[in-house]
């Protein structure tokens, strides 16, 4: 598809095969073979060697006809074509490398030991005795086709990297090429990368046998719908909008068996936005494939958790013992798990997965300039890619996903994307390519007509798709919604969640920032005293918040202490009781997590989000206590209603880099959609929000940009003159701030567009991310310490990731950080201390603490 072509013929294929044969050539330099000595000079490598031949004349002749490669003229529309594929076979070790350097003579002039260019024509000849079909007559590869260039460089990537660990073998009586496919197709069936017989294994029709959780419920409409659509064998996209708990993952599952079973993908990316429910939907996921695959009595293919940090396939756990070793806790034969489990053995090697279950950041690093960047993206191409929890409020990350979807939809891939909260103009925007400016979109009240649950389908091309609305699921919940103005009141706040908790209610408070979060707890612990234990979230029996400032191996314990009291059932399948009990969290619970709170305390954010977190409340259908049989919504806002002093001189919020309160200029810096959002809840008293039936109203009116320009033109029209230019100034600065983000997402993506050999990647790879502002410095602790959270366990915390904003001072912005050790560590009953890059930080159950300076 990336070539533009039907298919590939086998001559085609057999071509692509010489050039792979041909990747390792520049090892046969002197450099690279005096490795096998000892005390041998550091290596040139066999990367660079190779290419910086391309760019000298006097070597080409002397290097490039020993391996043939006058032969291979004929297969491309120009010898710049082959150029840059030889760019794109010879630099397969994780990033592009360009001609630079002059080529030193001794490196290939034969000596003493070895001629190099004697082997070069060995490796050559080889390459044409092993694949004779490629010298055949055939149309050659199309010109400026280079995402085809890109795409054929990470899938050589992924094929050196499986293939370096085959046994060596000298023998010269043995027939090596059908040895290396033998050895190939059974590593590879065994990774279920080669996926026909487990495709062939499914017979029968696909559907929600075995995906619904009992066997006595009925799909919802919208489920059906998404399951049955047409199918597109070109490739195509679906927007699926449906509200929280309507069963989209089940739809999702059962839609990607279809196209599975079909041959049309050959696995699964199920992308989510945050770890946590990475994990929690991993055991989920992995639980459907073995019913389903148990119902057509088959073995299911390897299901891996793309958690960085922590290992999981088919439910197995594993313990890192070395780089991409992995010791894996059950009885499964060495070699079986090895390869079932490759993939699973390492970040860069998720995507190779068969059906795999991780974080958007993993599906988003297959599209910029990262190492290994074009071999995820590569990998990425035969699954199905799911992604939940889509929406548009950062311009960064869409961007992103536009770039993987561009990628995936050009090579002929399926993607489905979910949202309980998508805009009509993020909707336009990822299945209409001719959707170009704001005024394309309609206004609110056209836009609300829109049917809901909705989904929406598109060929690859996203052109012209088709919207088809579902009758709702039948399940319906009002949440009462109310608005408390005490988001710089912890205790106030600590003592309406105490009180609703004493009757019996699952309290879950989400607050926008970490210390906001970390101060509602403190005001908890002081108020409850011994009472603490019973009432609050605990890790073994310590009270704690739920926040991202954790060590790895602490928030694992978070993620399962809330699951434990907050889930629906325990890892038995018993029924998880409900009680009092207060959460008090981050958006780290927001988003995709299967937790159901009684109330819902939660900081002002913009209307999708809100709705996202309300999506907590009163799930797996049981009854809540007393005066919370019915759900309930209190929104913290700040003391004033006036939210325009937060604008400061040049249009942005006072809290970046200032003192933003709760997030309103740090967290969420759209001061208009945070309006929107306060009118929303204005409108009657009390307010009522009936879901799903309001959500496409509630969207349209808090996102909308015909609405959000509107509440700048009121506010501008009615305000003193200082709030009238603040406003316009805030509203100019929004755009000019997206703009930026546009720009920072093309400078770190890969730029398929350029022909390989143009690409080069930017030299500071390290600070290319998924997710802006959300750097990390990795602190390295001289000694493991062991988890406050549970200290009698013994060390077990090795190191800490510290946001980059609290281990650095303004002024210091420049300065780059590679891994940090911590000095002057200080240790106590509750905790420990220590000092980084001159900053003092301590850590205890509350998480990571910034105390100062050194």
């Amino acid at each position: 598809r990336l070539a533009g072509w039907d298919d590939l013929t086998d001559v085609h294929v057999a071509r692509l095969c010489v050039l792979a044969a041909l990747h390792d050539a520049g090892k046969v330099n002197h450099s690279f073979q005096d490795q096998a000595f000892p005390n041998a000079p550091r290596s040139k490598g066999h990367v660079r060697p190779m290419i910086d031949v391309l760019e000298s004349s006097e070597w080409q002749e002397t290097l490039l006809l020993p391996l043939h490669l006058e032969k291979t003229f004929t297969w491309f529309e120009s010898e710049r074509e082959l150029t840059h594929f030889l760019m794109a076979t010879w630099g397969h070790h994780g990033e592009p490398v360009k001609p630079k350097h002059a080529v030193p003579a001794w490196l290939w002039e034969p000596n003493d030991h070895r001629d190099p260019i004697a082997a070069l024509d060995e490796l050559g000849r080889s390459a044409r005795r092993w694949f004779p079909m490629a010298f055949d007559d055939a149309t050659p590869f199309p010109a400026r086709r280079s995402s085809f260039q890109h795409a054929f460089n990470g899938l050589l990537t992924l094929a050196d990297w499986i293939g370096s660990s085959f046994p060596y073998q000298d023998d010269e009586d043995v027939d090596v090429l059908h040895r290396a496919r033998t050895l190939a197709h059974d590593r590879l069936t065994k990774q279920a990368m080669l996926a026909q017989s487990y495709q062939d294994s499914l017979k029968g029709p696909i559907g929600f046998e075995g995906i619904l959780k009992k066997k006595t419920w009925t799909p919802h409409p919208v489920q059906d719908l998404t399951l049955n659509h047409p199918v597109y064998d070109g490739g195509s996209v679906t927007v699926l909008e449906s509200d929280t708990g309507s069963g989209k993952t089940e739809a999702a599952i059962a839609r990607f068996f279809r196209l599975y079973r079909a041959g049309l993908v050959d696995g699964l990316y199920f992308a989510v936005p945050t770890r946590t429910a990475a994990k929690q939907l991993f055991a989920r996921v992995y639980r459907i494939v073995k019913t389903v695959c148990a119902r057509f009595g088959t073995e299911p293919p390897p299901v891996v958790q793309a958690v960085p940090g922590y290992y999981n396939v088919d439910g197995v756990e594993g313990t890192p013992i070395a780089p991409f070793i992995v010791r894996w806790h059950d009885n499964l034969e060495e070699d079986e798990a090895r390869e079932r489990r490759w993939a699973a053995e390492g970040p860069k090697r998720y995507l190779a997965g068969a059906i795999v279950v991780g974080t958007i950041d993993q599906a988003l690093l297959s599209a910029l300039q990262v190492r290994h960047g074009h071999m995820r993206g590569a990998a990425l191409l035969r699954h199905f890619l799911v992604v939940d929890e889509v929406h548009a409020s950062d311009v960064y990350m869409t961007r992103l996903l536009d770039a993987v979807l561009e990628h995936h939809l050009a090579a002929g891939g399926h993607a489905l994307l979910m949202s309980a909260t998508l805009g009509t103009e993020a909707r336009m925007q990822l299945t209409d390519q001719t959707v170009r400016t704001a005024e394309d979109v309609p206004q609110p009240a056209d836009a609300a007509q829109r049917g809901y649950p909705l989904v929406t389908h598109v060929s690859a091309e996203r052109k012209e798709p088709t919207a088809e609305p579902a009758a709702p699921s039948g399940y319906r919940k009002s949440v009462t919604m109310t608005t408390a103005p005490i988001a710089g009141n912890p205790a106030a706040v600590a003592e309406r969640a105490i009180a609703a908790a004493r009757q019996g209610a699952r309290v879950l408070i989400i607050r926008n920032r970490v210390q906001d979060c970390r101060d509602v707890q403190a005001a908890l612990l002081a108020a409850l005293d011994n009472e603490a234990r019973d009432l609050l979230l605990c890790v073994d029996g310590t009270p704690v918040p739920h926040h991202s400032r954790y060590a790895g191996e602490d928030r694992a314990r978070l993620d399962a202490a809330i699951e434990a009291a907050f889930g629906a059932e325990d890892e038995d399948g018993n029924e998880i009781p409900i009680r009092g009990t207060i959460a008090v969290a981050t958006q780290t619970v927001q988003m995709s997590l299967d937790i159901s709170a009684s109330l819902l305390m939660t900081d002002l954010c913009p209307v999708d989000v809100l709705l996202q977190r309300i999506g907590r409340l009163h799930r797996h259908g049981r009854m809540h206590p007393g005066a919370f049989g019915t759900p309930r919504c209190v929104v913290l806002t700040p003391a004033s209603r006036d939210l325009s002093p937060a604008v400061v001189m040049k249009g942005e919020l006072a809290g970046k880099g200032l003192n933003g309160p709760h997030g309103l200029g740090t967290v969420y810096a759209d001061l208009r959609a945070l309006e929107a959002t306060w009118r929303l809840l204005e409108d009657d008293t009390p307010v009522v929000w009936t879901i799903p039936d309001d959500n496409r109203r509630l969207v349209e009116h808090g996102t909308n940009p015909h609405a959000l320009q509107r509440i700048v033109e009121e506010l501008a029209g009615t305000e003193p003159d200082e709030a009238r230019g603040a406003w316009r100034r805030h509203a100019e600065w929004v755009i000019g701030e997206r703009t930026a983000d546009l720009l920072s997402a093309k400078h770190v993506l890969i730029e398929r567009h350029k022909l390989f050999g143009l690409q080069e990647f930017r030299e500071d790879l390290d600070k290319v991310q998924t997710r802006l502002g959300q750097d990390d410095v990795r602190v390295e602790l001289p000694e493991a310490q062991p988890s406050p959270l549970v200290p009698k366990t013994g060390p077990s915390i090795r190191a800490l990731s510290i946001p980059d904003h609290l281990i650095r001072d303004r002024g210091d912005e420049s300065v780059s950080f590679d891994d940090l050790e911590a000095s002057d560590m200080d240790q106590d009953e509750k905790g420990f201390s220590f000092t980084a890059n001159g900053r003092r930080f301590r850590y205890d159950r509350m998480g990571l603490t910034r105390v100062g300076k050194a």
